[in-house]
């Protein structure tokens, strides 16, 4: 399973949805979630994948989409995972 299709997942799951109801293009207030919930979403997200998301990467409100959520969590990942430079 990729990265994308485990965190819609992770969100599906914290909130007890389908996971069909839950794509990159919904916001965070079209699926019922408010900013606690979103910062336990991230939180589990962090766990899962061993990263820290920086507290201002993401504007947490409920207008926020879950593609902008995937794509810091991308991000992150791909800084976590290049070499140290020289």
């Amino acid at each position: 399973m990729d990265m994308t299709s485990e965190i819609l997942e992770i969100i599906a799951a914290y909130k007890g949805l389908n996971p069909a109801e839950v794509t990159p293009e919904r916001t965070f207030e079209e699926l019922g979630i408010d900013s606690l919930d979103a910062i336990d979403i991230v939180y589990e997200i962090e766990e899962k994948y061993g990263i820290d998301v920086p507290q201002d990467a993401l504007d947490l409100n409920t207008s926020q989409k879950v593609a902008d959520v995937l794509a810091v969590v991308e991000k992150v990942r791909a800084g976590a995972e290049a070499p140290p430079e020289a």
